[in-house]
């Protein structure tokens, strides 16, 4: 059975109201919730039900990393638990555990922004584009051990997440410019350099960000500013994910309310940035390169389950999960 919190995550994570690192934890807790309350005595019962669950959350996955490779960790957990024979209440022991590791942004930060102060020139200005958790924390963090001369961010259409950059780090006395996406280019040129969020950092490098991240990237190289990626290492993902361009930007969004049949509104809230682009990816564990990414996630085990699952495609588990809410 669908427990009710899982369909009202769903809906949020629908909404683009939680970002990726958030909606990592986010995730983590509602499956702790199901397992908590669920009535299964045996693991194979337990594993169906969280499986059902898991089954109507990926389908309103925006192109995650931490959710999707949380998820992925609980499914290994119950795998695994299935080949050794494990208690169901280990298995809860073992997600409690999990997620009490993942609980603790601050320290992650604390160890990025060590990390990043050896390459930030004296009284830096830093271009930034939209809203990322991490980036944000980091700015703070920097601006509190005086590092920082001012913070330029661009407005981040069509949902304007800059602006809510812009107001957090102000209420901290930061010196903030906001400006319109338009204006990246003298944006940018004022900067000493960019510091980027993700969503996903794959394999190769490459960042899955929000739209606007990709030419932002390609204006620092032409003005030759660097971009540092700040992440956390759970945003590095091995899991393949082929539908994020589900996520498309509606008329609504744009504010528009005029429609004709000649008239299409395209694109994705997503783009990607290429590995060329990227001076380093700022993470707990340092300033990594692309070279080091394939080695972070080269032991990390894939859940059968979710290998079949994913490789079925997004669109067909939406469409069933749909009609399972309808039932």
């Amino acid at each position: 059975m669908v427990n009710k919190a899982t369909i009202q995550l769903a809906e949020r994570l629908r909404g683009l109201e939680l970002h990726a690192a958030h909606s990592g934890r986010e995730v983590l807790r509602i499956l702790a919730l199901v397992m908590d309350h669920s009535q299964e005595t045996t693991l194979s019962n337990l594993t169906e039900e969280m499986h059902e669950n898991i089954r109507y959350i990926l389908p309103s996955l925006p192109p995650y990393a931490p959710p999707l490779n949380n998820i992925n960790q609980v499914l290994v957990i119950l795998e695994k638990a299935q080949e050794t024979g494990e208690s169901v209440t280990e298995v809860k022991r073992k997600l409690g555990k999990l997620r009490s590791e993942k609980s603790d942004p601050c320290s992650i930060r604390e160890r990025i922004v060590e990390n990043l102060s050896a390459v930030l020139p004296p009284g830096a200005i830093i271009y930034t584009h939209t809203l990322s958790e991490t980036v944000l924390g980091v700015v703070l963090e920097l601006h509190r051990a005086g590092n920082l001369n001012k913070v330029i961010v661009t407005e981040s259409r069509p949902n304007n997440d800059g602006w809510d950059t812009a107001r957090r780090l102000a209420e901290q006395n930061l010196t903030v410019h906001l400006t319109i996406d338009a204006a990246m280019p003298s944006a940018i040129e004022n900067a000493h350099l960019m510091l980027s969020g993700a969503e996903i950092i794959n394999p190769d490098g490459s960042v899955v960000g929000k739209i606007g991240a990709y030419p932002a990237a390609v204006l620092c190289r032409l003005y030759g500013k660097s971009v540092y990626i700040v992440a956390d290492s759970n945003k590095i993902s091995n899991i393949p994910w082929s539908d994020f361009y589900l996520n498309q930007i509606t008329p609504e969004a744009l504010g528009l309310d005029f429609s004709h049949p000649s008239l299409s509104v395209v694109g994705a809230y997503f783009d990607i940035t290429p590995s060329h682009l990227i001076s380093a990816y700022a993470t707990e564990q340092g300033l990594i390169t692309e070279s080091d990414i394939s080695s972070l996630i080269s032991g990390v085990q894939v859940s059968a389950w979710l290998t079949q699952v994913m490789g079925v495609g997004l669109k067909d588990a939406l469409h069933a999960s749909r009609k399972e809410e309808e039932k």
